[in-house]
């Protein structure tokens, strides 16, 4: 089974070197940032998080 990691939005925000909550909604809304898992508080999927930023983050091709 895989390991399933949750990272809670602060973390998120590191990893992206962001540090402002509304540019991560931007990213989900424009630019395919994964969405959270959880909601409150929010959590997302460190694999999730990892492979969109190794994908490209901001520069990848939009769908």
């Amino acid at each position: 089974m895989a390991n399933i990691e949750m990272i809670d939005e602060k973390e998120a925000m590191r990893m992206l070197k962001v540090s402002s909550r509304a540019t991560i909604w931007k990213y989900t809304e424009h630019h395919n940032f994964p969405k959270p898992i959880r909601t409150h508080p929010k959590q997302y999927l460190r694999s999730a998080v990892e492979e969109w930023i190794l994908n490209g983050g901001i520069n990848q091709k939009s769908f």
